[in-house]
Formats: C-alpha cells, structure tokens, sequence
C-alpha cells in the first residue's frame, strides 16, 4: 500500500472555495435537475408523482452525488492527482469499524446532555429555534431515502470533501492539530443550522483524527455512517433521566453523573482501541518550516573530489579511467557521509519515515526499471560465474521487490531508537545521568550479490540515524546503482542530505582497500557476503568489523519428537530458500527414531531435489529403504552449502546432538523438535548460538519475522551485536550529565 500525500497545501482559502464549490454545485445541479423533472411530467414521459414532494429526497440524493464528485474531481485534476489520493477505501485490521461503536454512543450522550444544559440556559422561544434537528423525524419517517440519505449519501459525500480534500490539503500547510479543527469547524458551518453544529464540530474533530491517525477516508466514512444511523435508534431496553425520560412536572433534568462517566469512557475507549491498533504507518508531509530542508553538508577538510552523490561508472572501469584517484573519491564519499550523519543523529523521526515511505512507494513504481537493470546483472560474465545460491541471492523478481518494499514500511513503523532513554541514576553527588541511545555515525557495508542488502541496509541506518557508505560486488553494480538512485531520490523528498546514503560507484578493489582504513571518518564496518569476504575484511580493516560468518545450521529431531512436525520443519528449514544463510544445512537424528523418520524425510527431500550426505547410519536405513544419498566427507559435516545439498548424522543422545552443534557448527541458527520440554530446555540452554529453536524452522531466524522491519545481516559475533541487527544494534549510547553547579573536590 503507497503512503498518501497531502496535496499542494490547500490554503484556508482554497478550503473555504472547495465548500463553496461543493454548495454552489449542488444548487446549480438541484435547479438543472429540477426543471428536468417538472418539463419530463408535463410532457408525461414522467408521473406527476415525480414532480412531488415527496421525490425530493431522491432529487436531494442525485444533486449531492453529482455536486461532489464535480467539485472533488477538479480539486484533484488541479494538484495533478487520481481520486485514490484522497485515501485508502480500507482499513486494517477490520475491527477497527467496532471501536467507532462506543466513540458515536459516548457523542451521543455527550450531546444529549448538552442539550440538556441549553434548555437550562436558554429561554424556551430560543430553543425552538435551535431544536436539535428539527427536520429529523420528517427525515426519519421518509420511506426508504431518508435512511439512504443519511448513512449512505452524506457519510461517502462529506467525507470525500471534508477528510480526502479539505483535511488532507489543510495537512500540507499546517500542523495536525490545527488542520484538523479548521476543518472540523468547516465542517459544522455547511449544516447551516446552529443546533447541529456542537454534533458536526465533535464528530469532525473525531474523523479528522481518525484520518490522520489511519489515513483511511473508509474508515471515516464508516464512522460518519454509524453516528447518523443511531439518529434511527429510538427505543431503548432502559430509562435513564434526562436522556430517554424526562418527568412530567421537570422542564429540565440532567443525567445522573454515572451515565455521564460511563459516556465518556465509551467515547475514550474507542479512541484509545482504534489508537492501539494503529500504529502510525508515515507521518504526514509537512512543509519545509515543520520539517525543515537540511542545507547541503559541509565539506570536511582536506577538501575533497567534488562528487555528487552516486556517478555511474561501469564495473569494468579503473582508477585510471576515472577523474581523480580513488583514493580521493572513497574518501570524499566518507567525508560527505560523515557530514550528513550529523544531521540525522537529530533528525526527527517525521522527516525519517517521510523518506522510507517515499522510498518503499519508488520500489513500487520503479519495478519495470529495477528488473531491467537487474536483467543487465544477470547477464554479465560475473553472474555466469556464480554459483545456483548466489545467482538466487541477485536474481529480483516482482514479489521480492514487493517484500522490499513492504520491509521498507515496517521499518517506518518501527519506533524511533534514537533518544530513547536506557537508564537513569542520580549518585551521591546530585548529578543527574542519563543513558541515551544514539547513532554510532557512519557505517560501511561490504556485500556481494545481493541487492536486497542495498535497502535493508540504507533504511535501517536511516532509520537509526546513521550515515551510510555502501561498496557492493560487480556482479550487481546496475542493480545496486539503480536502487541507491532511489534512496536518494527519497531523502531529497524529505528534506534530508542525499549523502546519508552513498554507493561507492566502482567495484575496483583499490576502493575496498581504500574505504577499510578511514577509521576517523567510518566508525563501524559490516560485511555481507561469503565466508572469504569476511575473512578479507576483518583482516585488512582498522574500523570495528561486526562479523556475519557463514551459516551452517542444524535441526536436530530428538527421540521425544512430532516425527510428522519434524518432517515438515525439516523440508521448510532446507528447501524454503536453500541460498540463505538461516537455511539448514545440518540434520541429526536420534537413533531411537532414525529408522522412522530418515525414510520419511528422505523421500520427501529428494522429491524436492535434494541431495543427501550421510554418515554410515544414517547411509545404511536410506538404503535399506531404497532412498538416495551419498557417503558424506569430513568437510560436509561442517559446510555451508548454500544449495540443495543436506548432511545428515545419528546420534545417540541429546548429549552428543549439542557437542556436534557447538563443535561443527558456526553458531548461527540451530533447532530442535521434540516433545520432550526438558530436553528442549536444555538444548536452549546450551547450544551456543546467535537463536536456537524449538520446534520451529531455523528460517525464522530473520529481522522480517522478528518484527524488525529488516536486518543489516545476521551477527554471529559476541560484540556488539549477536543474531539479526535492527535498529537497537545499530545505535551507541551516550551519557547525559546534568548539574546544579556542583565541582569535584
């Protein structure tokens, strides 16, 4: 779903036009249509009937349709947009539409007992004139388009003028608050009649909340249809005075105080059920005033190469081909980053999500162009030189750019880590310390072939507050070229410096080289990618490295295991994406169930072509049962096969299952399916790795389905950072020390 912006900032002028616009519009569609009815029946090619009064509510139905949709349409072709600007038709999750129930039962009382005090205050006379509704039986009591009218006609009308137009235009100029309640008192104006303005003002001050809380005009207009259709409720299983019962010697009662509170918890409960369950998915695009535009960075000396942002320079170019030396561009790249990066340590959090959901709606709108320069990848020497896995880790396709920009948005919906308060004390000597969360500053990613690596990394060190350089392989350089494009495309959207996120824009070694030793300028480095590149980097750089070694990953099914659970998390833990670093690689097997459950999973496997490589055990039950598999090396029982390939051993204990784990394995994910809890928690407990499992697929082990939004990779060190990193890992601390004057003796 694409976030939706507030059009070119309606001024409260153009608001008071769009109103206007809308009344205009209906009169002159009211008088056309009129004139046609009465020339249709005195032609006869109409009843008479037709002319009545009685057909007036159907006429009333025609002329707000067709004066809306007139009006509402040339506001939308002015600022260039369809009509799914002025929102989302749906809202999740569907039972949102229920906590609109007790917000219209708590108005209703709210509003009965404002009455009540206007009949108090005011004389008789005057209240006749100000009668809440006068009209309303007549409108009540008309067949069937009075209701239509009403729950139907008015809530799909106003709603599309006063939230999808008028809110969301008024949003672009000025805050929430403000926009919501000039639009909310415009709102009560239309109904031209002073008794229901305190309903409208109440009612559009709840809606617009709800719009900009949900961006949903459905669920605004959902809300609009229920508060008039309890105008249609009238009879009631109780009596309470003052609402539903007045005495006949009593010109004015009020409620008693409980149904006054019970009003208003049903009002405060609604609001706060629809407010938990809808956790900001963007922030509204502000102007620049409310969000301001961060001047270019300054340039730290020495004065770099002057590069702007990514240059396009083809994989096969030297540092010769390229103007200056490399030496200078890499660093001129980290100089600029580093500037940047203080401008997103405070950076609030509006602006952040602003560029993530602008950059999850390009991946949407640039799928053609992302595959074409994915195509050019995939067709390049380097790329015919990959391995099945690692040609599977380049390859995007539409559904994987889909769940890119989905794991886009869940990380704009992710809190804010920066700020965030750790601990607080306050020692003997009345100092006050504060533990606060902040970015580490610049970060270098390293990575191989895998594009996906380019967003996850650039949201996550967005999102955290941190510059990023990133240096991908020449097997994906268009890819990464094209996707970087749009990174900062989406920062200058939102008003932050396009050098938060830079790709170095050559794959030539000298770059790496180059970018390892600028320990004053990156302060953390994180390579992805194979075992090989890890090792390089760790090895040749004077930054912090946090390490992402391979992923050999067990699943160990133990005597007291679901053989059929076993089977099922075997295959998926396996075969879901064999190329992933979670996948297993890994199988033991108890002996007490080995001769049950290897035939099983054997064949279910190889049936989705997978190969077997076992110990003699483990060989000896296959073949018995006429499976496939291969006699397994020593180098297979501690190999990252990253593809179809699986090792599989009997043990004969949960004992000799976790020294084989801590022994061969690489401390990444490993799983255990048993029955048996003791035994689970034990292996929980002592296999020593970044995430163990019970009963479930080491597949999991993922930043998308921790709720991470996305991971920067996969740690299987100790410091700082062990498992998926999400935006707690990619933030430091710092202390805040605040004081009364007080000096060290």
């Amino acid at each position: 779903m694409r976030d939706i912006q507030p059009p070119a900032r309606f001024s409260a002028g153009t608001a008071i036009l769009v109103v206007f616009g809308v009344i205009a519009a209906e009169m002159a569609i009211e008088a056309l249509l009129t004139r046609a009815v009465q020339f249709g029946a005195l032609l006869g090619l109409l009843p008479a009937s037709a002319n009545g009064p009685e057909a007036e509510p159907t006429l009333l139905i025609a002329t707000k349709l067709l004066g809306t949709a007139l009006v509402a349409d040339w506001a939308l072709r002015r600022n260039g947009e369809s009509w799914q600007a002025a929102g989302r038709p749906g809202f999740a999750p569907a039972h949102l539409v229920l906590a609109l129930l007790p917000v219209v039962a708590g108005i209703t009382i709210f509003l009965s007992e404002l009455d009540n005090v206007m009949r108090a205050v005011l004389p008789a006379f005057l209240m006749e004139q100000l009668d809440f509704a006068p009209d309303l039986d007549a409108l009540v009591n008309t067949s069937w388009q009075g209701p239509v009218l009403a729950v139907v006609i008015a809530p799909l009308t106003e709603e599309l003028v006063f939230r999808g137009l008028i809110l969301r235009g008024l949003l672009g100029r000025w805050r929430p608050a403000i926009a919501i309640t000039a639009s909310a008192a415009l709102f009560a104006a239309t109904h031209l009649n002073p008794a229901q303005a305190p309903v409208a003002m109440l009612l559009g001050l709840v809606l617009g909340w709800v719009y900009v809380r949900t961006r949903s005009i459905g669920l605004c207009m959902a809300g609009h249809a229920l508060n008039n259709a309890a105008t249609y409720v009238t009879d009631f299983p109780f009596e309470v005075p003052g609402f539903n019962w007045v005495p006949e010697d009593a010109e004015v009662i009020f409620h008693p105080w409980w149904f006054n509170a019970a009003g208003a918890l049903l009002f405060c409960g609604g609001l706060w059920w629809i407010h938990r369950h809808t956790p900001f998915a963007a922030p509204w695009l502000r102007p620049a005033a409310k969000v301001p535009v961060a001047p270019e960075p300054p340039v730290l000396a020495p004065p770099p190469l002057a590069v702007g942002g990514c240059q396009t320079v083809t994989a096969g170019e030297s540092a010769g081909s390229m103007s200056g030396d490399l030496g200078q561009l890499v660093t001129s790249l980290a100089q600029r980053a580093r500037a940047a990066s203080f401008t997103l340590a405070t950076t609030p959090r509006a602006a952040k999500d602003a560029a993530l959901l602008r950059l999850a709606a390009l991946l949407e709108e640039s799928t053609a162009e992302l595959l074409a320069a994915n195509a050019r990848d995939l067709a390049s020497p380097e790329a015919a030189a990959l391995t099945a896995a690692a040609r599977d880790r380049l390859t995007l396709n539409e559904d994987r750019l889909r769940h890119l920009a989905e794991s886009v948005r869940q990380v704009a919906a992710l809190p804010d880590p920066v700020g965030a308060v750790l601990e607080e004390t306050t020692p003997a000597n009345g100092l006050r310390l504060r533990k606060v969360r902040v970015p580490i500053g610049v970060i270098g990613i390293i990575y191989e072939s895998r594009p996906n690596v380019t967003i996850d990394c650039a949201v996550l060190c967005l999102k955290s507050g941190n510059a990023a350089v990133l240096r991908g392989g020449k097997e994906c350089f268009h890819t990464n070229l094209a996707l970087a494009a749009l990174v900062q495309r989406a920062l200058a959207a939102a008003g932050l410096p396009a050098d938060a996120v830079q790709l170095v824009p050559t794959t030539d070694r000298a770059a790496l080289a180059t970018l390892l030793k600028l320990n004053d300028l990156i302060h953390c480095i994180i390579p992805r990618g194979g075992e090989g590149l890890i090792r390089h980097v760790a090895e040749n750089s004077t930054i912090p490295v946090i390490k992402h070694y391979k992923g050999v990953c067990f699943v160990y099914v133990d005597a007291a295991a679901d053989l059929a659970m076993a089977e099922a998390v075997t295959v998926n833990a396996k075969v879901a994406r064999p190329s992933a670093c979670n996948a297993a690689e890994q199988l033991l097997v108890h002996r007490s169930v080995a001769d049950r459950f290897l035939p099983a999973v054997g064949r279910a496997l190889a049936a989705r072509g997978v190969e077997l490589r076992c110990d003699p055990a483990a060989a000896a039950i296959l073949a018995r049962e006429g499976v496939a598999a291969a006699a397994a090396g020593p180098a297979d029982f501690t190999a990252e096969f990253l593809g179809l390939v699986l090792a599989v051993r009997v043990v004969d204990s949960l004992d000799e299952a976790v020294a084989t784990i801590n022994r061969d394995g690489s401390g990444h994910s490993d799983a255990i399916i048993t029955a048996d809890g003791t035994a689970a928690r034990r292996f929980l407990a002592e296999v020593d790795s970044a995430a163990v499992f019970w009963n479930a697929s080491t597949r999991f082990n993922d930043g998308f389905e921790f709720g991470f939004g996305a991971e920067i990779g996969i740690s299987t060190d100790r410091l700082h950072a062990r498992g998926p990193m999400g935006l707690p890992e990619l933030c430091s601390y710092k202390y805040l020390v605040e004081g009364t004057g007080q000096i060290r003796g």
